[in-house]
């Protein structure tokens, strides 16, 4: 960890300076070493960036030759776009309909329970979120890709709220300008938290989550309904950080 400073200044890393405490990280199942190379890979690019960590440092860090890597992965591109697409299932798995649970509960899914486990994924994946731009221009593959993550994500939102209207949780949006504008800054600002609370002095923390959180439902409080304001409020007082 002494030399967490110097990585961050010039994006270069010996095999030797990576975390061995994201060991942990890996399951303690048997798994193969295709999976193993992914879940570690997450957590290395997590904590270092993209840029600073190496196929080679990936392979030093799971015990294997780098040939063993190289064997399932072409290059670092191609372990990218695949965790791409396993984020891009895990936020699609968020925002698909749940009627055995709804018949369960007298109230619908919330829309703060949505975005709390859709933050999950973006925390998960947070390199994403903090250089998604220089991803994308590097790759024109994953920035297609992208597009249609995009695209889909928004389309999985209005078909949300159009439910939450139904149900009486939000208020109906007559202006379909009005209505786009919200959904862009809800999709901005859900993507875009991790980051704006990071820098290279100070990594960004779980309560980021709850910061980002705390700002969404903040903004969304007015387009519920009456009914469901309390229960915002109710949840706002209880993610908000006590005060002495």
């Amino acid at each position: 960890m002494e030399n967490k400073k110097t990585e961050a200044k010039d994006h270069k890393l010996s095999p030797g300076a990576l975390p061995v405490g994201l060991r942990t990280a890996v399951p303690k199942k048997k798994i193969g070493n295709r999976e193993r190379i992914l879940l570690s890979s997450i957590d290395l690019f997590n904590q270092s960036g993209v840029v600073a960590v190496t196929t080679n440092h990936i392979a030093h860090h799971l015990g294997i030759s780098p040939g063993n890597l190289y064997f399932h992965f072409r290059n670092k591109e191609e372990i990218i776009y695949e965790l791409f697409e396993m984020m891009c299932l895990e936020t699609y798995d968020v925002w698909k309909p749940e009627p055995a649970r709804a018949q369960q509960s007298t109230l619908p899914a919330s829309p703060s329970e949505l975005i709390e486990r859709s933050y999950e994924v973006f925390w998960k994946y947070r390199f994403f979120h903090r250089e998604m731009y220089h991803l994308r221009r590097k790759d024109p593959n994953l920035a297609k890709r992208w597009k249609t993550h995009i695209s889909k994500t928004m389309r999985l939102l209005q078909a949300m709220y159009a439910q939450w209207v139904k149900d009486g949780v939000m208020r109906k949006i007559q202006d379909a300008r009005e209505m786009q504008m919200i959904s862009d800054t809800v999709l901005i600002t859900s993507s875009s938290f991790l980051q704006f609370f990071e820098s290279p002095e100070k990594p960004a923390t779980r309560r980021s989550l709850r910061t980002g959180l705390e700002h969404l439902l903040l903004f969304l409080l007015p387009y519920h309904s009456d009914a469901y304001q309390a229960a915002i409020r109710g949840r706002l007082n209880e993610i908000r950080p006590t005060t002495n």
